[in-house]
């Protein structure tokens, strides 16, 4: 086995570990740095091989990664879709919430970095679980090789999206419709067998960083309302819910 694989296997390793021991103890510093160790494993791994991307090596540690996770969502008996949050001064990266429940409320002041677990007693409608979005570092990628200044691009943001995950040979292209409060997200020719209903909650890199990358563009919370895969199409629903204002 070459020395690169060895290193990819054991950054993946470690960085799952590290997932878990952050998730179990609600410490959000260590699931980041679990998070980056799995995106780092995966790149080594898979940019030393003859291919480009390999998408075997790909599909395996997102779904151990997804697993870890929605056995966490599960566990805690979360109910609604994911509300993804741009970045603002608590979260400068972003994030993603899971409420408990589908009526549920948002205070963003009491969100930070290190911020996971939100169980306060007398604030039901605010309780939930706060993590940094699997598809971070793919979203970092689009903003690194694009001309667009994020914040103020709109809904054009997906063009560089198409791009970047075409030239990764992850999706063929992106597109959005907008319907008011509504935006529905077509991903054609993407792997859909990454996709299922569970990605209302915890999504994969790639619908993760689109999601991210367009409530950044357009700095507005979205929820996420629905998501289905069939053949190699994915369609994401996301609606509006309102700026970082209106949840402060």
């Amino acid at each position: 086995m070459k020395s690169k694989h060895v290193a990819g296997i054991v950054l993946i390793s470690i960085g799952s570990l590290l997932a878990f021991k952050g998730a179990v103890e609600g410490n959000q510093s260590i699931i980041n740095a679990g998070i980056g160790g799995v995106f780092l494993g995966v790149i080594v791994l898979t940019f030393s091989t003859s291919d480009y991307i390999k998408y075997d090596a790909f599909r395996a540690t997102v779904q151990s990664y997804f697993k870890l996770m929605k056995k966490i969502v599960d566990s805690l008996e979360l109910r609604s879709g994911a509300v993804y949050i741009p970045p603002y001064s608590n979260l400068p990266d972003g994030g993603v919430f899971i409420p408990l429940h589908n009526d549920f409320d948002l205070d963003l002041a009491r969100f930070d970095r290190n911020t996971v677990f939100l169980t306060d007693i007398g604030r039901e409608k605010e309780m939930g679980i706060l993590l940094t979005p699997l598809g971070k570092e793919l979203m970092e990628m689009y903003e690194k090789y694009s001309e667009i200044d994020f914040e103020n691009a709109g809904l054009h943001v997906v063009e560089n999206a198409s791009s970047v995950l075409r030239s990764l040979n992850l999706a063929r292209s992106v597109r959005i419709e907008e319907f008011g409060d509504l935006i529905r997200v077509y991903v054609e020719g993407v792997r859909t067998d990454m996709c299922s209903e569970a990605c209302k909650q915890i999504a994969c890199p790639i619908c993760s960083s689109i999601i991210l990358s367009v409530s950044k563009s357009i700095m507005e919370l979205l929820i996420v309302e629905d998501i289905r895969a069939e053949e190699q199409t994915v369609e994401i629903k996301l609606r509006r819910i309102g700026g970082i204002d209106k949840w402060m």
